[in-house]
Formats: C-alpha cells, structure tokens, sequence
C-alpha cells in the first residue's frame, strides 16, 4: 500500500457527460499527480476495431487485435494508439457509437483492467476516472468520488464540447446517444456502472467547473492534512 498522505489514489465514476474527464484532469494538476482517463483506452480500442472492421462476435480475432495494441496517454493528455495520436479521432461520433459495446466485451475489460492497474501501482499518485474505477479497477482507492448530472445538464455540456471541436449533432442526438450510453453501462454483466457504497456523490448539475473541482479538492485536502 502507497502512503495515501503523499500518494493518494483516487478514483472519480460517474455516467458520460458528468464532467469526470475536465474534473480529473484539473484535481490531478492541483495535486500534482498522475491522471488516467481510462475511457479514452476503451476509445482507441473501439476506433481500431473500427478501422479494421473487426467483427465483435469473433473473440479470437479480438483477442489477437488486442494482442497487437498498444495505447499510451502522456502528461499533455494526449493519447496514443499504436504510436499515432488519436486524441481528436477517439472523440468523434463513429467511435461514440460503438465504445459501450466494445466495453462491454470481458474479454476486452479484462486486458484494459490490468493495464489500468498495472498503471495504477506504479504510479506516486494517481487520479483516475471511467465507469468501474472504484468497483474494479482501484477498489481500494483512498478516495471514491461519483459525479452526476441530469440528462439535460450533461447533454448541453457534451454539445458544447463537440461543437469545440467541429462536431456537430443536434440536442436530439447528444441526448440519445448519452440515453444509450448510460442503459448499456448500467446494464452491461461485466462490471457496470455502480455506485459503490463508500463513495460520495456529487450531483453537479448546475454548478460551476470551479465549483465542482474546488469540491472534490477540499475533500481530498482535508484528509491529506
């Protein structure tokens, strides 16, 4: 076990459009520590099926696919699958579409899981966010944070962070897509998205960015001090 005073391990659930991402990142940085987006693995794992139009059903094929990935995230965030950046292609719709059902596969979970962990215990510090962080990745992180939201809230923020980025969908399709997101994540059989026991929930619907890291970073600070 690391000494969670000067390496604390958090981990920050929470369904898509919570803010966990922009949240992480910036507790990360106050604390200067580590953090892992792990849904941008599952992403370039998902934006490599596609490119080779891997049929999910075949496990074999999927296991060799997995067998030939590499996927790095480095200090500027940037993500890298197979040495090229994916950072702005792993956003897009195309990939928006298939992730839950490429995250639902065990076979899948399982690779990425390891390496999650593998990178969290090697790791001084590590702020860590997804769907199964605190239920499987890190179940025994110092710290168990969910961010929530109401639809509407998490729709008008993934709206306006696809249009930053030139995507443009309607209010309509950035709904349905997070509706969809959200039944498979929750009802998938290999860890779904859960709110474990211990964690605190923190509903940010309505409040401010700063608002909601200030939060986080309070409660973290004063159990470090």
């Amino acid at each position: 076990m690391t000494d969670k005073k000067k390496y604390p391990r958090i981990a920050i659930d929470g369904p898509a459009g919570a803010g966990k991402s922009t949240v992480a990142r910036e507790v990360a940085k106050r604390l200067n520590i580590k953090y892992l987006d792990t849904g941008a693995m599952y992403r370039a794992v998902t934006l490599k099926v596609i490119r080779e139009s891997l049929d999910l059903n075949n496990s074999e094929a999927l296991e060799e696919l997995l067998d030939r990935t590499s996927i790095d995230l480095d200090e500027e965030k940037r993500v890298y699958l197979d040495g090229k950046d994916v950072t702005e292609e792993i956003r897009r719709s195309h990939v928006n579409e298939l992730v839950s059902p490429v995250s639902c596969i065990s076979l899948v979970r399982r690779r990425l899981v390891a390496m999650q962990q593998a990178i969290a215990e090697e790791s001084k510090g590590i702020v860590m966010e997804g769907r199964d962080i605190a239920s499987r990745v890190m179940p025994d992180a110092d710290f168990k944070i969910y961010l929530d939201a109401s639809l509407e809230e998490r729709t008008r923020r993934r709206s306006k962070e696809q249009l930053e980025k030139g995507i443009s969908l309607t209010k309509e399709e950035v709904a349905s897509e997070i509706m969809n997101r959200d039944t498979i994540d929750s009802q998938r059989d290999d860890s779904p998205l859960t709110i474990v026991g211990d964690a605190l929930v923190i509903d940010t619907t309505g409040m401010t960015f700063e608002t909601v890291v200030n939060k986080v970073v309070e409660v973290i600070s004063q159990e470090l001090h």
